[in-house]
């Protein structure tokens, strides 16, 4: 890393959040003396993560089919990071960059990035910035861009939960706010909006995930966007408990992205809940779309409540 890495201390009487300026990532989120989140914890660490821990992603989260997409008559092609589709910014995306340290507080971190046009050959200079803050129990995080040429761009935090501190997530239970899906083959969309009544996708009530996960239920876990109900403002996704400690993710994405962490280093050690734009946005026009222009300013916000 050209930049020297930073971990800086956000806390509350209640929380104990640790943050870094590499790739803008939340090593760790402390309630109750556990530290409720899966994977590196030190600087050295770092380099070596290839599962987004924590990080912010970009410029467009999730993935876009074939690594290429048409934008104002003009047809881009993307590296190809994952199989034959471009994931989470590329070969070298916003979580594995240096991001500059703008302001710090007791409670508070604000990071920015400048990600030049041409970057991983997507168009336009794009400025972002990551303000991270803790009020009590809730660690919140606003996420803008601009640029000063057509593009897109797609942010979410790719934090993954563990509210026991060790172990997998199977015993957990989870419920996603969301009465619809987008269907995938092979982890892009097929384009329809599907409903989750009668389908193993269903979490409208909560349902332990270690089941879910079992033999004959979903195959290789859950790597699957939720359709969220339209909002104009921060609205509650999904609750995630332990029995003994429960965590809200609110946002105002329309989609939210659950991912059991199957092929993490340890198996389903963690579950991501990633607030963002549906996947392969650019293939789908009736998806809510990912273009950014200039004049316009990209915001997005998540926040994770815990108790």
């Amino acid at each position: 890393m050209d930049m020297k890495t930073e971990i800086y201390t956000l806390s509350t009487p209640e929380l104990k959040v640790r943050i870094t300026n590499f790739g803008a990532r939340v090593l760790s989120f402390e309630y109750q003396g556990v530290d409720c989140l899966y994977g590196p914890k030190t600087e050295d660490a770092l380099p070596a993560d290839t599962c987004y821990c924590g990080s912010i992603c970009g410029r467009v989260a999730n993935r876009i089919a074939g690594g290429s997409f048409s934008l104002e008559g003009v047809e881009y092609k993307l590296a190809v990071n994952n199989g034959p589709n471009h994931l989470h910014g590329g070969l070298c995306g916003f979580s594995d960059m240096p991001w500059v340290v703008e302001s710090v507080s007791d409670t508070s971190l604000v990071l920015s990035l400048v990600s030049p046009d041409g970057q991983e050959n997507y168009p336009g200079t794009v400025t972002v910035r990551a303000s991270y803050k803790v009020e009590g129990r809730r660690l919140t995080l606003l996420m803008e861009g601009t640029t000063d040429a057509p593009t897109l761009l797609n942010l979410t935090n790719h934090a993954y939960w563990n509210l026991s501190g060790e172990g997998t997530v199977d015993s957990h239970c989870l419920q996603v706010n969301a009465s619809a899906y987008t269907p995938m083959v092979s982890n892009i969309p097929t384009g329809y909006i599907a409903p989750v009544e009668g389908t193993l996708y269903d979490l409208r009530r909560p349902a332990c995930l270690g089941e879910r996960n079992a033999p004959g239920a979903i195959a290789g876990g859950y790597d699957d966007n939720y359709v969220l109900p339209a909002s104009s403002g921060v609205k509650l996704a999904a609750v995630l408990t332990n029995g003994r400690r429960t965590l809200r993710v609110l946002t105002d994405a329309p989609g939210l992205q659950v991912y059991t962490g199957d092929y993490l280093p340890l198996k389903r050690g963690g579950v991501a809940l990633e607030a963002q734009n549906y996947p392969d946005s650019p293939h789908h026009p009736h998806f809510p779309s990912i273009e950014l222009r200039p004049g316009e300013v990209y915001a997005r916000t998540i926040a994770w409540e815990i108790d």
